[in-house]
């Protein structure tokens, strides 16, 4: 009887004592961070509240630094996760008030890891198991190589993250995964770049008496045919040499991936994921070559176009490079047309006639929407595959990216279409329109079997797709299916 008493005793102890450490244990994370201490109801810290919210209660992470980890010296530099404080810029007043809002809510600090070779530096740390880093931003292509290497963690499997709110981009979400899981995607914290468009000069319009590209948008017709129409009116020696140079005055500035552009404008892939996220070969059909012949006849008459690319010999007269200087002549009234991303509009800012931005063309005036390919080199979010604590980085980023929708984005907008002395209503819808029409194509950003660098980054002007294609067809097939098997086995 004793023995039986003192049995039920050291149960009763065990039971009280499981009793009092259950809410310890259940604010405490089981992915290794193991120290904050969550609070226990939500609580508004940054005064703005929208049905978005996702109302993710506090923790005390002990001054944890958070860190991005991104790739310094290229053109595409990350300017918008730091920032020393308020100050004259607001783009950087407005990371600095996100910023502050993520860092008192969960006692930890924004903080950035910079390297000059992203795909070696964040191979070497998360085989190490032990990254310096929680956030992985690098372009759409090197963040295609991590992923293949089985290096980034399936984001679909992160509790904390909705992917249903605006904050996350809902086309990426979808386009990008491989079967059922997502190693990289674009959401607000990524604020770098909309995605490509079209810049035009109004003076050059009003000047040689063309009907505007806003006319196009508003009855339907921006189609490649306009597009092309508009290129070539435009044509003009400037100082009667009889040698066109980079000074004289065109339709339009012509680089390497303007076709790819204008042909995803169109509605073409060179994949799309099947019901299944298997990437399906989509890239040929009749429409496909007849979209490839109408952009090769946009750039038919080497008088109305100045090729950058292909014009090595251009000093970049002070500029970063060549392709900076022909920015620059754009200003100067020397182009009608110049497809870039928003990350330009900083050059454009002394301009002193007004610019007009306007989607991406599209196929023919029955086309439903606008199509704007988000391009390899711009920076796309991934974490590592080893990460020490899932809920920890669940709830920081959930969080930093509502707080850049409501604090950093609306400032980014106003910014981009503040790069001009007026600012005019057909821009803003334009520019929301675009940032709507983006796609994210895995077949670009894993360039498989060849299919973006041997066919589609090329001179439209003078490729066949058809037997570029032919060539490399089974070489592409069978890099996919190898890439798709690999990644399920992720």
């Amino acid at each position: 009887m004793v023995r039986k008493l003192k049995l039920f005793k050291k149960v009763l102890c065990a039971l009280l004592a499981a009793v009092f450490l259950l809410p310890l244990l259940s604010a405490c994370s089981g992915n290794g961070g193991g120290k904050e201490q969550e609070t226990a109801e939500y609580t508004d810290v940054i005064g703005i509240d929208t049905s978005e919210n996702p109302q993710i209660p506090a923790a005390d992470y002990n001054g944890y630094n958070f860190t991005f980890i991104h790739q310094t010296g290229i053109a595409y530099n990350v300017k918008y996760i730091m920032s020393e404080g308020e100050s004259e810029d607001t783009l950087l007043s407005a990371v600095y008030r996100r910023n502050t809002a993520v860092e008192e809510k969960y006692n930890v600090k924004i903080a950035e890891y910079t390297t000059t070779d992203i795909v070696s530096e964040v191979r070497a740390q998360v085989m190490s198991g032990t990254p310096a880093f929680d956030v992985i931003l690098a372009s759409a292509r090197n963040q295609a190589t991590l992923a293949r290497e089985h290096l980034l963690y399936n984001l679909l499997s992160i509790d904390r993250f909705d992917m249903t709110k605006s904050y996350w981009d809902a086309n990426a979400m979808k386009e990008l995964k491989f079967g059922d899981k997502l190693f990289f995607t674009n959401c607000d914290v990524n604020s770098m770049e909309i995605a490509f468009m079209i810049y035009f000069n109004k003076q050059l319009i009003e000047d040689y008496q063309l009907t505007s590209p806003y006319e196009y948008i508003k009855t339907g017709e921006w189609t490649v045919d306009n597009f092309g129409k508009l290129v070539k009116a435009i044509s003009q020696d400037m100082d009667n040499s009889g040698t066109w140079t980079e000074t004289d005055r065109y339709g339009a500035i012509y680089e390497h991936d303007n076709g790819r552009l204008l042909l995803y404008g169109c509605g073409v892939r060179a994949t799309t994921n099947d019901s299944t996220g298997y990437p399906e070969l989509t890239l040929m059909s009749d429409k496909t070559v007849d979209a490839w012949e109408k952009i090769k006849e946009v750039y038919s008459d080497p008088t109305t176009y100045f090729d950058i690319t292909s014009a090595t010999n251009v000093d970049a007269h002070g500029f970063t490079h060549r392709w900076n200087y022909l920015r620059y002549l754009f200003t100067q009234d020397l182009y009608l047309f110049h497809i870039q991303a928003d990350g330009a509009l900083s050059q454009f800012a002394d301009m002193e006639h007004e610019f007009g931005i306007v989607p991406i063309p599209k196929y023919d005036a029955s086309q439903e929407r606008y199509y704007a390919c988000y391009p390899p080199l711009d920076n796309l979010l991934s974490l590592p595959s080893t990460i020490e604590d899932v809920d920890r980085t669940g709830r920081i980023l959930e969080d930093m990216n509502y707080y850049s929708s409501v604090i950093y984005v609306p400032v980014w907008f106003d910014t981009i279409l503040q790069r001009k002395y007026t600012r005019d209503d057909e821009s803003e819808e334009c520019l929301k329109l675009t940032k709507a029409s983006r796609v994210y194509d895995i077949g670009l950003y894993f360039d498989f079997g060849g299919l973006r660098t041997k066919i589609l980054d090329v001179d439209v002007k003078t490729s066949n797709i058809s037997t570029s294609f032919a060539k490399l067809k089974k070489a592409i097939q069978a890099d996919i299916n190898a890439t798709y098997e690999k990644m399920m086995s992720n």
